[in-house]
């Protein structure tokens, strides 16, 4: 259908009542690699960095190597920009996830 293809791009706007952040959500096709990516929006949407974290380490042995570290770089890009994310919990994830860049590239 002609029409189709033009909404394709379009978002919508997501945020906590009474939050000064909010978040444009773009609908995607879901294969396996958007799931991923989808999942860990909706948890940090709702706070839970931790069990992002956490999401990322369980995914290790589903994903080949460079994309478990690619899925594991967006997540640090992405809680280095959250103020409230646990200091010490952040800085742990870098040290494992760039722990992990070691090994693939003695590989």
């Amino acid at each position: 259908m002609p029409g189709i293809d033009a909404i394709e791009g379009f978002g919508f706007m997501v945020g906590k009542k009474g939050a000064n952040k909010t978040e444009v959500v773009f609908e995607q096709k879901q294969n396996q690699k958007g799931k991923l990516f989808t999942d860990l929006d909706n948890l940090l949407l709702h706070q839970k960095y931790e069990a992002a974290v956490h999401y990322v380490y369980a995914q290790e042995f589903n994903l080949d190597r460079g994309s478990y570290y690619q899925l594991g770089l967006w997540l640090i890009a992405k809680l280095q920009r959250i103020p409230e994310v646990d200091a010490v919990m952040l800085a742990e994830f870098v040290h494992n996830i760039k722990k992990y860049q070691g090994s693939i590239i003695q590989k």
